[in-house]
């Protein structure tokens, strides 16, 4: 037994021996190569030292072409890969759509004759904008929609309303038929009589400044002499168009000496011309808004006139009138009648008009 454990000891030595000359080789062409490999890759960072720098440079610079062409064509590769999966998703997609459509229509050969393969892609994307822009225009629509309801029952209120008052208001005044009035005309009066009464207060003032004017000058009249005007006697702030002819005719018969006195009256009688102008450009300034105020007025009222007689509740006098609900109507074959000529209150105000 012993001896046979000797000869397995021994054979197992044997092995181990051999095995370890074996791992000795393998590591010196492990580490004959380690060597090589290094050398190599102190070459292609430094050059070969037997090499001058410039060779060595290129060298580098082989190296690094070589590199670069290697990822070039693994780049070049990736792309044809990428691009061959594109061309497929993108088969794949349109083969989708084109069955979505028959599916749809329920003919399999409308995707070719309606949808041909370079607008299919550009139809579906204007039916998708097409989609949104109709649900945004649906959205608007609805929008208006209901802001014309509340338009029209807010219009239906306020006319209601309207129609209340002016029943209300003909009640008042006696409900004449002959004489219709209602809320538009009163509001119109009204402004018409808030101008005419804005005018007058400037009338007034300016009535009142003259008057104050010709106290003063009575006043300085009074205290004169009573021998009419000296020649110590300033001018006052008022002439009458006599009294300014006079002086004129004086002062052309004979020439003024060059005295104090005869230049403040002249400078007096410039100032009172003037103020005089003044007054009549502000006189000639109220009657034209005035004017215009009463123009303003007549074409409200002849506005007023056509609006009746177009809805058939006013006709010119003479002319045959219906009865409808109460109120008077213009007969169904007869035109309105337009002319301002024609008008009850127009030819009045025209000629007041032309009186100022």
């Amino acid at each position: 037994l012993k001896k046979e454990a000797l000869l397995i000891l021994s054979k197992e030595l044997d092995t181990c021996q051999q095995e370890r000359d074996q791992y000795k080789l393998m590591a010196n062409q492990l580490r004959e190569r380690h060597q090589g490999l290094k050398k190599k890759y102190r070459e292609l960072i430094d050059g070969d030292p037997s090499l001058p720098p410039e060779k060595r440079n290129q060298v580098n610079l082989a190296q690094l072409l070589r590199d670069s062409r290697e990822r070039v064509k693994q780049l070049s590769e990736e792309v044809k890969d990428l691009t061959q999966r594109l061309a497929e998703a993108q088969g794949d997609n349109k083969l989708l759509r084109m069955t979505i459509t028959k599916q749809r229509l329920g003919d399999d050969e409308v995707g070719v004759r309606h949808f041909p393969a370079h607008e299919r892609e550009d139809l579906v994307s204007q039916l998708e904008r097409a989609g949104l822009q109709m649900e945004e225009m649906e959205n608007s629509i609805k929008a208006l929609t209901d802001e014309l309801q509340d338009v029209k029952a807010e219009r239906s209120v306020f006319k209601e309303k309207a129609d209340r008052l002016n029943v209300e208001l003909n009640h008042i005044l006696g409900n004449h038929e002959s004489r219709i009035i209602d809320v538009d005309a009163l509001c119109m009066e009204n402004r018409y009589l808030h101008e005419r009464f804005t005018q007058l207060q400037e009338e007034v003032t300016l009535l009142k400044s003259n008057i104050m004017k010709y106290k003063t000058a009575l006043e300085r009249r009074k205290n004169s002499s009573p021998h009419g005007r000296s020649s110590n006697t300033p001018l006052t702030g008022v002439l009458s168009p006599k009294q300014v002819q006079e002086m004129l005719l004086e002062e052309q018969g004979c020439s003024l000496p060059l005295t104090p006195q005869s230049i403040s009256d002249l400078k007096s009688l410039a100032t009172a011309l003037l103020e005089t102008i003044h007054e009549k450009n502000l006189v000639i300034q109220h009657q034209r808004h005035t004017n215009r105020i009463l123009g303003n007025r007549v074409s409200d009222l002849e506005g007023k006139l056509r609006t009746l007689e177009v809805s058939g509740l006013w006709s010119l006098p003479g002319e045959p009138m219906g009865q409808a609900n109460g109120l008077p109507t213009r007969r169904n074959g007869d035109a309105p009648q337009t002319d301002q000529s024609k008008s009850c209150f127009g030819a009045p105000y025209l000629q007041a008009l032309y009186r100022f």
